[in-house]
C-alpha cells in the first residue's frame, strides 16, 4: 500500500510539470491546486511508511495541508472557467474559513477535539493511523460537503445561463467535481485500508489538464479564464476542432486576403517572426486546422504546433483569438 501512495506521488509530481507545460497562460491557482494534490499524497505515503506515532502525525499533518485548501483551489478553478462574477470579499473569506478549519485539523497529538484518540497499527510494513474522531471533526465534514455544492451549483448555473454552452466541457468539469463526491461517500460508507480520495484528486487533475489544454490548443478560453464558445452544441464542437467559420464571430476575428497582406508585410512582423513562422501565420489567419496547415505546408503537425508555440510566444499571447486581437492593429 506504501508503494501506492509512493507511485500516487510521483504521478502527482509529474502532473505539476504537465501543469506548467499545458497552462500557457500561468495561472497560480491552477499551479496551486497541482500543487496541493502533491502535498497531499505526500502526507499519505509518509502516514504509510511512519516507524512512530509522532511521525504518522505529522504525515496526517502534511496531508491535511493539501487536503484543506484543495477545495478552495478547486472553487476558484470553477469560477474561473467558467466566468462566473462574484463578490470581491468571497475568496479572502473563504481562505480565512480554510486556514480555520486547517488550525482544527492539525490538533490531533495535541488537543483531543480533532481526534480523541489516535494510535497507529502496522501490518505487512504499512502503518496505519486508528482514529476515534472527536466533536469538531464533523467540522470538516461540513466543509467538504459545502465546497462540493457550491461547486455543482457553478457549474449547473453557469451551463443554465449560458457561461459555458458546451456539453463536452460541462461534462469535464462534472466529472471532476463528482469523481470525488462519489469516493468520498464511498469511503464513507464501505471500510478500505486505502485512502481512495488520493486517487480520486489524480482523476480529476487529469479532467483539468486535458480541458485546459483543449481551451488554449483551439483558442476558446479568454483572457480571464472564462470559456469562450458559440451558442449551439454544433457550433461548440466547431470551436474544439479549431475552425470558426466566417460569421459565427460577432467581432470579426477573421480576416481578408488584403488584411493578411498589410499584416505581413509590415516590418514590425517581418522583424519579429521567421519566414517559416510567416508561412505558419498567413495560414493561421484564415483559421485553418493544424492539420490541415500541416498539409499544405508539407510538414508534420508536431512541425506547425512548435511553430504555433513559438508564434504565441513571441505576440504574447496564448490562442488564436488574442493573437487576432494584437494583430488588428496592423491593418
Amino acid at each position: 500500500m506504501s508503494i501506492a501512495y509512493g507511485i500516487l506521488c510521483v504521478i502527482s509530481l509529474a502532473l505539476i510539470g504537465v501543469c506548467l507545460a499545458v497552462d500557457r497562460k500561468k495561472d497560480i491557482c491552477l499551479l496551486l491546486l497541482f500543487i496541493s494534490v502533491f502535498v497531499c499524497n505526500l502526507g499519505q505515503f509518509l502516514i504509510s511508511v511512519a516507524p512512530s506515532l509522532s511521525f504518522a502525525l505529522n504525515g496526517n499533518r502534511i496531508a491535511y495541508l493539501g487536503q484543506v485548501f484543495l477545495p478552495l483551489l478547486m472553487l476558484k478553478m470553477i469560477l474561473n472557467l467558467c466566468s462566473l462574477n462574484y463578490k470581491k470579499w468571497l475568496l479572502p473569506t473563504l481562505s480565512l474559513i480554510s486556514i480555520a478549519v486547517l488550525f482544527v485539523t492539525l490538533t490531533p497529538g495535541f488537543f483531543p477535539c480533532y481526534y480523541k484518540n489516535v494510535s497507529i497499527a502496522v501490518a505487512d510494513g504499512v502503518t496505519r493511523l486508528i482514529r476515534d474522531y472527536g466533536p469538531l471533526h464533523l467540522l470538516y465534514y461540513i466543509y467538504l460537503l459545502s465546497y462540493f455544492a457550491l461547486m455543482l451549483i457553478v457549474i449547473i448555473h453557469s451551463a443554465v445561463k449560458k457561461k459555458i454552452t458546451s456539453t463536452l466541457h460541462t461534462t469535464f468539469l462534472l466529472c471532476a467535481v463528482l469523481c470525488s463526491i462519489i469516493i468520498w461517500f464511498a469511503e464513507q460508507f464501505f471500510p478500505r485500508g486505502f485512502e481512495f480520495l488520493t486517487v480520486s484528486y489524480v482523476i480529476s487533475e487529469l479532467f483539468i489538464l486535458l480541458l485546459y489544454g483543449i481551451l488554449q490548443e483551439y483558442g476558446i478560453r479568454g483572457e480571464n479564464g472564462s470559456i469562450i464558445i458559440a451558442n449551439t452544441s454544433k457550433k461548440a464542437e466547431e470551436y474544439l476542432a479549431g475552425t470558426i467559420h466566417p460569421g459565427d464571430c460577432d467581432d470579426k476575428t477573421l480576416f481578408s486576403e488584403k488584411d493578411i497582406e498589410h499584416i505581413l508585410s509590415s516590418d514590425e512582423i517581418t522583424y519579429l517572426v521567421t519566414e517559416r513562422e510567416k508561412d505558419v501565420l498567413a495560414k493561421l489567419l484564415t483559421n485553418k486546422q493544424r492539420k490541415e496547415i500541416a498539409e499544405e505546408l508539407f510538414v508534420t503537425e508536431s512541425t506547425i504546433k512548435k511553430h504555433t508555440g513559438s508564434i504565441f510566444a513571441k505576440f504574447n499571447v496564448t490562442n488564436r483569438f488574442e493573437l487576432y486581437a494584437k494583430l488588428k492593429k496592423y491593418i
